[in-house]
């Protein structure tokens, strides 16, 4: 899950649609059906708003009609259930649907309107997909508003309707809008309906449907299917997937998802569930099924976590690169925190007993953190770690000539669990998992500068480099470095709207408005780690996994996993890592 404040990535929508034309992609999709309805109300803003935050592909939502024309969310045929008003959406003008409030799925009266769908076609644009059911009817409508606000790459129009109409009737939106069939795989007529969608349309992905496990044609269609378009089951209830639905999958995900995915070829689910969907397939990855000596997850473990009492250090690991004494990832765990704290690699050559200023940046901060009260908030938790880099720079005669060069700064970032607050305050890169929620919080700069480096790199290859000489010389980090110096300036910058500045611990100031405050509520455990991990995963097997498998496929980290550094020379990895994984005593 994203944090509350992220950024959706602006391609977001064309990397969903990129899965979806491609009919070979793997690629499990996730649609959140009436939008995030478990956690608010559905077919409303606030609840596509938290689908997208969640992660999910695509949101599906419902329309109806007003009395003067507006298209609005609302599944029932009738405004009883899910609003303050009675009767149907017909009968009443937009303005008139605006003064009603939304009901909650305990039917409770809340402050949140009846969107239109204009508003949910600007809340989800560029972030999202929304697939339209109950919207065939108003398809010349629809296509109008797509064309309004510019969304028409982002929605899914769906009807069981013949191939031939619907060609017949709306062929001139089908180059522009995906459409997708439905088929009910209990009709007798189904395989016909399938191969005419087939033939006539080429969708990109038909939805079916099935009550029961006897019936055997899911297994057809997946071999139909193979290489021409994805699958969609819906996990709503149990009659719509053979009842292989999110109830079954709660009891045995295996069973109820992995066995749509598995065993009937399935690449899109729509779920009442999103979040735990979403979790399941981050377990499913197959690189959690690496077969290695996990031995030196102890014998190499640079860090050994004390007992404290009011959290269990479940499993903790750290490792430098290169070697213990050059490590600039550090961990700490007291009575009332547990933190991460990641040095950035110097962009200088200063050096104080012998450490770089990433590592001296990272000891700083343990230091700090080791006295705190056990009550601070995230603002003067952040100000002492300030305060005492900031010192040291006074204590050194460093200030003046780092005030004028943030490039030589002594950086890093940071992940803390507070027990006090039962909060988790982010800044920077690190990253964390407080029960479904999963924050990397990577810089958007930082992509843009691995995507550079990558570039570079491969241009080195095509010219005749190889992928050793690359690890001996990376002429994609040469290119990019100036820059990295250079961008600094960007580092807790106080100007308003600066889209590429980011929060770091460096002895000035931190803009609290770029800092990740979550509240852990009734999660039971907190993961922190450095950037170190590719993707972070809820143990340690799976982030030690995926980053076993990049560092196999992609040591140079410049197709997998694009970073702004490699595997050098005589290093285990691109960067030095920690993981802490924490149980909390309730």
């Amino acid at each position: 899950m994203l944090p509350a404040n992220a950024q959706v990535p602006a391609d977001r929508v064309d990397t969903i649609r990129n899965e979806l034309f491609n009919p070979d992609s793997g690629k499990v999709l996730v649609a959140a059906h009436r939008g995030d309805w478990r956690n608010a109300c559905e077919n409303s803003l606030e609840a596509i708003e938290n689908a997208i935050r969640m992660g999910v592909d695509i949101v599906e939502v419902d329309l109806a009609r007003t009395k003067d024309g507006h298209l609005i969310l609302l599944h029932d045929n009738t405004l009883d259930r899910t609003t303050t008003g009675k009767g149907k959406p017909e009968d009443y003008t937009l303005v008139e649907i605006k003064k009603l409030r939304l009901r909650n799925g305990c039917h409770i009266k809340t402050i949140y309107k009846v969107p239109t769908l204009e508003e949910a076609l600007l809340t989800a644009k560029g972030r999202v997909m929304l697939n339209l059911d109950k919207a065939f009817d108003y398809f010349d409508q629809v296509y109008e508003l797509l064309e309004k606000t510019g969304t028409t790459n982002l929605v899914i129009m769906k009807s069981n309707a013949p191939a031939e109409d619907v060609k017949r009737d709306y062929g001139k939106y089908l180059d522009k809008v995906i459409f997708m069939p439905k088929v009910n795989l209990d009709d007798k007529d189904a395989i016909q309906k399938l191969n005419d969608y087939l033939r006539v349309l080429k969708p990109v992905a038909i939805e079916f449907k099935f009550a029961h496990d006897t019936n055997p044609l899911p297994y057809e269609v997946k071999k139909i299917m193979a290489g021409k378009c994805h699958i969609w089951y819906n996990t709503l209830w149990d009659t719509h997937a053979g009842g292989h639905d999110d109830d079954c999958s709660l009891a045995n995900r295996d069973k109820g998802y992995g066995y749509l995915i598995d065993n009937l070829g399935a690449t899109i689910l729509q779920t009442d569930r999103p979040a735990y969907l979403i979790d399941y397939l981050k377990h499913k990855s197959k690189v959690m099924d690496c077969k290695r000596d996990w031995t030196y997850l102890q014998s190499e473990n640079e860090y050994q976590a004390p007992s404290v009492p009011h959290f269990m250090v479940e499993e903790c690991f750290l490792k430098g690169k290169k070697s213990p004494q050059t490590n600039e990832d550090g961990i700490i765990v007291t009575p009332y925190f547990a933190a991460v704290i990641d040095g950035a690699t110097a962009k200088s050559t200063f050096t104080y007993e012998g450490k770089k200023t990433g590592r001296l940046a990272m000891e700083l901060a343990l230091e700090a953190i080791r006295d705190f009260p056990k009550d601070i908030d995230a603002a003067e938790a952040i100000g002492r770690i300030t305060e005492k880099i900031h010192d040291f720079y006074v204590e050194h005669n460093l200030l003046d000539e780092l005030k004028a060069e943030p490039g030589k700064r002594f950086t890093a970032n940071g992940v803390i669990y507070s027990y006090a607050r039962n909060e988790v305050w982010q800044v920077g890169d690190c990253q964390c998992i407080i029960g479904n929620l999963y924050s990397s919080n990577e810089k958007e700069i930082d992509a843009i500068m691995a995507n550079a480096r990558a570039v570079v790199n491969e241009v080195a290859l095509l010219d005749g480099a190889t992928m050793k000489d690359l690890e001996s010389h990376d002429p994609g980090r040469e290119f990019i470095y100036p820059f990295l110096q250079k961008q600094a300036v960007l580092q807790n910058c106080p100007v308003k709207g600066q889209r590429f500045a980011f929060p770091v611990f460096d002895g000035f100031p931190v803009q609290m408005e770029q800092v990740n405050i979550f509240q852990v509520g009734d999660a039971e455990e907190v993961v922190l780690s450095s950037d170190g991990y590719p993707h972070l995963y809820s143990t340690l097997h799976e982030s030690e996994c995926y980053l076993a498998d990049i560092l196999e496929k992609d040591p140079l980290c410049i197709r997998l996993y694009k970073s702004t550094k490699g595997i050098k020379k005589g290093n285990c990895s691109f960067d030095d890592r920690a993981y802490l994984r924490i149980k909390i005593k309730k």
